[in-house]
C-alpha cells in the first residue's frame, strides 16, 4: 500500500468536507430536483347575499300601510286600526305583485280615494290619491273582520309591467286610467324595480273592499 504523506491526507479531507455539507443540506431541505408544490390558493370568500326585494318590499309595505305586526320580519300577526278599543282588522300582507300576485280593478263608477290608514276609532286618515274606474291595482294587504275582507291595501301598477296582462282580456277592462290627487314627490314615476316589486311615486293606500272587482281566480 503506497504511503501517503500527511499533507496529502489533509488536502483530501478538506475536499470531502464541503461535499458532505452540501449533501446534508440537500437532505434537510428536500430534493431540489423535485417540482415545488404550490400552496393551495386561498378560497375566495362567498359574496354576501343581497337583500331580497321581497324583504325590502315587506318592510316598506308595513311602513306605508301603517299596520303593526307581532313579527315584522315575516309580516305575521299584523293588525290595522285601534286594538285597544276593539275596532281593528287582522291584516294579511303580500308585497309580491309578480306571477303570484293578487290583482283587482276599480269597479266603482266614481272611482275611489286611497287612504293612508284604515278608518277606525280615533284614526286620522288622509287621502293619498284618487283612482279612476277601470284602474288596475295589485292588492298588497287584506284587512279582515273575522273571515270577511273589508279593506284592501292596493298599489296602482302600470299594466305593461304585469306579466299576466299580456294577451289577457281582463287587462282590456282594467289597465292604466287617470290618477289624480297624487302628491308630486319630484322622484321617479311608478315603475317595476324588479319583477313583481315596484318603486317610485306609486298611487297606493287603503280602499273599501266593495269598490274593487277582485280577480279571485288569478289573471
Amino acid at each position: 500500500m503506497p504511503h501517503l504523506s500527511s499533507r496529502r491526507i489533509r488536502l483530501a479531507r478538506l475536499a470531502i468536507v464541503p461535499g458532505l455539507l452540501l449533501a446534508l443540506g440537500a437532505c434537510a431541505a428536500g430534493d431540489s430536483s423535485a417540482p415545488a408544490t404550490s400552496a393551495p390558493a386561498a378560497a375566495t370568500p362567498a359574496a354576501a347575499p343581497a337583500t331580497a326585494p321581497a324583504t325590502d318590499g315587506l318592510a316598506s309595505l308595513i311602513q306605508a300601510s301603517g299596520v303593526k305586526c307581532s313579527n315584522a320580519s315575516t309580516g305575521s300577526g299584523c293588525t290595522a286600526g285601534d286594538v285597544d278599543s276593539g275596532d281593528f282588522y287582522d291584516v294579511e300582507l303580500s308585497p309580491d305583485c309578480g306571477d303570484q300576485g293578487f290583482f283587482a280593478g276599480v269597479a266603482d263608477a266614481k272611482g275611489v280615494e286611497t287612504l293612508n290608514a284604515v278608518p277606525s276609532t280615533g284614526s286620522k286618515v288622509s287621502v293619498t290619491a284618487k283612482l279612476s274606474k277601470g284602474q288596475l291595482v295589485c292588492v298588497q294587504g287584506i284587512g279582515r273582520a273575522g273571515q270577511n275582507p273589508l279593506f284592501y291595501y292596493v298599489v296602482a301598477v302600470p299594466a305593461a309591467t304585469v306579466g299576466k296582462c299580456k294577451g289577457n282580456t281582463l287587462c282590456d277592462t282594467y289597465g292604466d286610467r287617470p290618477i289624480t290627487g297624487l302628491a308630486n314627490t319630484g322622484g321617479e314615476a311608478c315603475h317595476a324595480a324588479a319583477p313583481g316589486h315596484y318603486a317610485g311615486n306609486c298611487a297606493q293606500g287603503w280602499v273599501s273592499a266593495d269598490v274593487l272587482d277582485v280577480f279571485s281566480n288569478g289573471m
